[in-house]
């Protein structure tokens, strides 16, 4: 159980770079003309979070034996793996837009989901996991999962517009039902492990969860649905950035306070 800041400080680190990114250039400090630099940048930060989320399952194999503790380290790394797929698919490379000729102009969105919808239910799965080990009951993860999906049901009716295609409505809505409940989650983690009394790990994992939830209705409500389908983009993307890393830094030590807490 040694050497906790060496995984700790590195998550810091890492959320630093990308806010300062992203602050650049939404003050203007970067030029378009650097963007395969900026672009070169956002992939070392996520392929850093890829390898700070392996050395934390490393740090679970080799601080306890049991099963459930090392499962949950591993679907965490797969969840992050999965989701790193859709920031690839975000990132449009290919700068196309309306591809499915609704009036939402980056519908792109929607395909990402193909990946993030996976991720993010690997990521609840995982709380579930630990939220069950922890006793909590079976009715409070059941109403949590109905009130966030309701809640991201509800969302999609007030951001939703007419002409959206068919493929971007079916993929936005059942995506906004789940991670609404990913972002619900995060207080039943918090929850388990004690509420009100638990200690700072805890409280900063259920804050990743509930980010997860609060970067992507930054991109339902000002990407995808926003402005008239336009989009407040690019300023749009710096800010869900911040969010979004701030949430994969934060959940990725879910395993590593399952570990500490049972050994406390």
């Amino acid at each position: 159980m040694k050497n906790q800041a060496r995984y700790i400080i590195p998550g810091i680190l890492i959320f630093v770079v990308a806010t300062v990114e992203s602050a650049g250039s939404l003050l203007g400090y970067w030029s378009e003309s650097e963007g395969s630099i900026i672009w070169f940048v956002k992939g070392c930060v996520l392929l850093s979070l890829i390898i700070l989320s392996f050395s934390i399952r490393n740090w679970v194999v080799h601080n306890t034996s049991n099963s459930l503790y090392r499962k949950v380290a591993w679907l965490s790394l797969a969840s992050l793996i999965v989701c790193v797929g859709g920031d690839i698919v975000n990132a449009n490379f290919s700068n196309t837009f309306h591809r499915y000729e609704g009036a939402v102009k980056h519908d792109y969105l929607a395909e990402s989901i193909l990946f993030f919808g996976p991720g993010y239910f690997l990521l609840l799965v995982n709380g579930a996991l630990v939220s069950i080990h922890n006793e909590v009951k079976a009715s409070v993860i059941y109403l949590s999962v109905l009130i966030g999906a309701l809640l991201g049901i509800a969302s999609l009716f007030v951001m939703h517009l007419p002409g959206t295609g068919v493929f971007v409505t079916v993929m936005t809505a059942g995506y906004a039902a789940l991670i609404a409940v990913v972002g619900i989650f995060g207080f039943v983690i918090i929850h388990s492990f004690g509420g009100k009394n638990a200690s700072t790990g805890p409280w900063l994992v259920g804050l990743g969860f509930m980010l997860a939830g609060v970067a992507d209705a930054v991109i339902g409500n000002f990407w995808i649905y926003g402005n008239g389908g336009a989009g407040f983009y690019p300023t749009v993307r710096h800010v869900n950035w911040i969010l979004y890393i701030a949430s994969q830094s934060l959940v990725i030590y879910l395993p590593f306070i399952l570990v500490l807490d049972k050994n406390t």
